[in-house]
């Protein structure tokens, strides 16, 4: 039965990672779309729709079920933030992210 358990979780995977970018970036656009642009955590929240979405994509969706998965990305964004060349990356992506906010 392992097996079989196995190849479905693989099928699963193979399926998410065989998903064409612009289907992804079609995703996080959608949901990066809906942060309220007053939101002081716009640019957080942003990059963590887009660390949510790849890992999802690349490992299966049954992690969106998985509480435990929000409690890593969070842990894995948080780690990220703290080195400054990967922070100054993640504002770079944040930028490509998000529109221009209307001031």
């Amino acid at each position: 039965m392992r097996k079989s358990a196995g190849r479905s979780t693989q099928k699963t995977t193979q399926r998410q990672s065989d998903l064409p970018q612009k289907d992804i970036a079609s995703l996080i656009a959608s949901r990066v779309s809906i942060i309220d642009p007053d939101d002081p955590q716009r640019e957080r929240k942003a990059f963590k729709v887009f660390l949510e979405s790849v890992l999802i994509a690349e490992l299966g969706d049954t992690l969106a079920n998985d509480p435990a998965f929000y409690t890593m990305v969070e842990a894995v964004q948080q780690q990220m933030e703290s080195d400054p060349e990967l922070a100054k990356a993640i504002r770079s992506a944040t930028k490509l992210l998000l529109p221009p906010t209307e001031n």
